[in-house]
């Protein structure tokens, strides 16, 4: 059984919190451990499809550890920072034994999706955290977001370029207009790590749209995890802060979505790509 980017460990007393503990003393060690350090939901993804395959043979870690890796992410490297993200609930139930495709989340593949199990890892392994779910209630509250009557764009622009064919943001707000036709009451949230297109979005569409302030973005081509690092800045607090706003991005009735590591989440965490209209990964709309 071979894992994705990560380790997972049964009654061992050899790794992470019980590195030098005695064997037989902790029996009830079964958990998951990310080794991966690249962008943080390029990292979520490793430990979701790991999770996947430790479903198709019937395990289920009790408690998931990124101690391992995430180094992009925390001043101290060895720091586990999957509690400042997540927190599991033990009472949702899991099916195992399922054969699951695993996704390419740098292909847009909607119909591999299978949500029915999807969703129940999501409930279970990656709820938000209470200061995630106390920023994301900051935001709705701040921004007087009705998800009911907001539109979302996700664009990924900086070096995402390099991995895939991008769509221009010309195409993300040929979309925008036709569903606005529809219902010229909405409004619009643009999140972007890309001042430019932030930029554009404004001049288009005036005061019908807004952004996050506590979410920053960029004129260059550097992904912003590499800013913040350079920066000196919480790259904890900022993640939080980015992952509370894309929770409300998928909240929203219509998404206009990236294929990427990023856009993949927003549609684990929507739960479903209803009203979902993306861009794969030749730059077409599907």
């Amino acid at each position: 059984m071979k894992l994705h980017n990560c380790k997972y460990v049964v009654a061992t007393g050899t790794t992470g919190r019980y590195a030098g503990c005695d064997l037989l003393a902790h029996p009830e060690v079964n958990e998951l451990y990310c080794l991966w350090n690249c962008g943080f939901y390029s990292c979520e993804t490793q430990v979701f499809n790991s999770l996947l395959i430790l479903l198709r043979h019937g395990l289920t870690p009790d408690r998931i550890d990124y101690s391992l890796g995430y180094r992009h992410f925390k001043k101290d490297p060895e720091k586990d920072i999957y509690p400042d993200f997540h927190q599991i609930d033990s009472n949702q139930s899991l099916d195992f034994y399922t054969e699951v495709e695993l996704p390419d989340s740098n292909k847009c593949q909607f119909g591999l999706y299978n949500f029915d199990v999807y969703n129940q890892i999501i409930s279970r392994f990656f709820g938000p955290s209470n200061i995630v779910k106390e920023r994301k209630d900051v935001l709705i509250e701040k921004y007087n977001i009705d998800f009911s009557k907001t539109i979302s764009v996700l664009y990924r622009g900086t070096d995402k370029g390099t991995e895939l064919t991008l769509a221009s943001p010309q195409d993300y707000m040929t979309v925008v207009k036709n569903i606005l036709k529809e219902h010229p009451d909405f409004r619009v949230l643009i999140q972007t790590d890309q001042t430019q297109v932030i930029q554009y979005f404004h001049n288009e569409l005036g005061d019908k749209v807004f952004w996050f302030d506590e979410t920053p973005s960029t004129s260059t081509s550097r992904v912003i995890w590499s800013l913040i690092e350079d920066s000196g800045r919480d790259a904890i607090d900022w993640s939080q802060w980015f992952d509370a706003a894309l929770r409300c991005t998928s909240d929203c009735e219509y998404a206009i979505n990236h294929t990427g590591n990023v856009g993949f989440w927003l549609n684990l965490y929507r739960g479903n790509t209803d009203n979902v209209y993306q861009f794969n990964e030749n730059g077409q709309l599907t």
